[in-house]
């Protein structure tokens, strides 16, 4: 069944990778809130301070430090860098699908795995196709993980097993897939493929003990993790959420769904393990009931392993109705890409950046209470607090009203240590911006940190509510005045 693809088709789909891309090259404000949140912990990492030490968030570790290498590089903020990163990689990914495929099923298969893989990787609202955040970085080694898995001997399942660790270390929840790998080694290589596949496995995840120290990486990756997965929701909010996410997912991926799910009874049999990883990618996305699109790049590549024989198969009528639903979806993005605030609206931080650039030394701390980590990186000053965001204090869940079953152990502590070892210059509180989600959190209400501002604190309000607290013996800043 292996038939040679060509140069020509996989230098197109590598090159779509990148031109379906192009907005988000050439505009350098943030996608998505997580670029920020990444952003931070790269610049403490370039200042010399240590993930999850000097810098934590929930959240993996290989794309701060590719971050890091970036800003290092380029002696700047800028995350173009990154997003070129991102999709180059994904243009191997494909590459890499599109012959795994055409070996096994046919050239036809392939172009449309191919086809299937790099257009469903940007077929989302401007945050989820345009951003470089975690799930961007982890579903091309992910990928190359399930490939490898799925190919006959214990060293292709070895080199699973380390793509696949690679992957959680980018977007933990790829430890869902754990048993849907395992069972694609067992078939391709039996106890030998599932033993070398733990083996590289644990290998890949260990590597994280050279980001960062293991204990902390596992605190903020695993064991902080539950409160944030499992706070209290409204029924009705996950309900509709839920459906929303599906509904969206669907219609920008018509063809994949449609075609993976045509010969289900017939595929589950002959391939039940790619099931497998689509109920685990499921499984993933549905944790926390969050539903944000990013979190469906988990689906992928199972989907397309599974519906690209199906329309390859497939009459040339139905095959074109996929190819002009490939095509909306594909543009749509596309055209959503220039304006990266289409589906989530916050505020600019570039004027309020400005102004405490204006007046605050170039070594003097910024703490910014709430979730904006924007202003922290364009105000391009050492952060203060150890955290990326405040949520991890509060209780407040992706959006959801705060509570004690998401606060995370330590963090409050964690906070106020700092704060109190070295006093930042300013204290920003964003809980008067009413699209910022911390009006039920304003600073001054909250135990040690309010004491802490007024003992030590001037307050100045500015423009769109925002409120900067000088430290004593600091002039208030006369650019900052509304």
């Amino acid at each position: 069944m292996s038939e040679t693809v060509g140069r020509r088709p996989l230098a197109l789909l590598a090159s779509a990778c990148v031109v379906l891309r192009l907005p988000a090259l050439l505009m350098s404000r943030f996608y998505d809130p997580d670029e920020a949140a990444i952003a931070v912990q790269a610049r403490t990492i370039v200042a010399g301070g240590r993930l999850y030490v000097d810098m934590a968030d929930r959240k993996p570790p290989i794309p701060p430090f590719v971050y890091a290498w970036w800003f290092q590089v380029t002696s700047s903020n800028d995350i173009r860098g990154p997003r070129l990163f991102v999709a180059l990689l994904l243009a191997l990914a494909a590459v890499a699908l599109t012959l795994e495929v055409a070996r096994t099923h046919g050239r036809t298969a392939g172009l449309w795995a191919g086809s299937l893989y790099v257009l469903g990787a940007y077929a989302f609202g401007p945050a989820d196709a345009g951003a470089a955040n975690y799930a961007h970085f982890a579903l091309p080694l992910a990928t190359i993980a399930l490939l490898c898995c799925r190919r006959a001997g214990w060293r292709y399942s070895l080199a699973g097993g380390l793509m696949l660790g690679l992957a959680i270390l980018s977007r933990q929840s790829w430890i869902f897939a754990v048993p849907a790998a395992a069972l694609s080694c067992w078939f391709a290589a039996k106890a030998k493929g599932v033993a070398t596949h733990a083996i590289g496995l644990a290998a890949g995840i260990g590597l994280a003990a050279l980001f960062a120290p293991w204990s902390e990486y596992w605190f903020w990756n695993f064991k902080s993790s539950p409160g944030f997965v499992f706070a209290s929701v409204d029924v009705g909010w996950v309900v509709s959420r839920g459906l929303a996410a599906v509904g969206i997912f669907v219609a920008f991926h018509l063809a994949l769904v449609v075609a993976a799910g045509s010969t289900l009874p017939a595929s589950l049999r002959r391939e039940p393990d790619l099931w497998l990883w689509a109920l685990t990618g499921l499984a993933a996305t549905s944790a926390g009931f969050r539903f944000y699109g990013h979190y469906w790049l988990q689906l992928l590549p199972p989907l397309v392993l599974l519906a690209a024989p199906v329309l390859a198969a497939a009459s040339v009528r139905r095959q074109r109705l996929a190819q002009a639903s490939l095509a909306v979806g594909a543009v749509v993005a596309l055209v959503l890409l220039f304006v990266p605030h289409a589906f989530r609206d916050r505020p600019d931080p570039a004027p309020l950046a400005a102004t405490i650039r204006q007046c605050t030394a170039v070594d003097q701390r910024v703490f910014v209470w709430g979730s904006f980590p924007e202003l922290s990186v364009l105000v391009d000053r050492p952060a203060a607090g150890r955290l990326v965001h405040m949520d991890f204090v509060t209780g407040r869940s992706g959006g959801r009203s705060g509570g004690s079953d998401a606060v995370t152990p330590g963090a409050r502590t964690k906070m106020m240590d700092d704060l109190r070892a070295d006093p930042p210059t300013v204290l920003v509180d964003t809980s008067g911006v009413s699209n910022l989600g911390y009006q039920a959190f304003p600073m001054l209400g909250q135990p040690e940190l309010g004491d802490f501002a007024r003992a030590g604190y001037t307050p100045q309000a500015v423009a769109g509510g925002f409120v900067l607290w000088w430290i004593n013996g600091h002039v208030p800043c006369a650019a900052a005045t509304p």
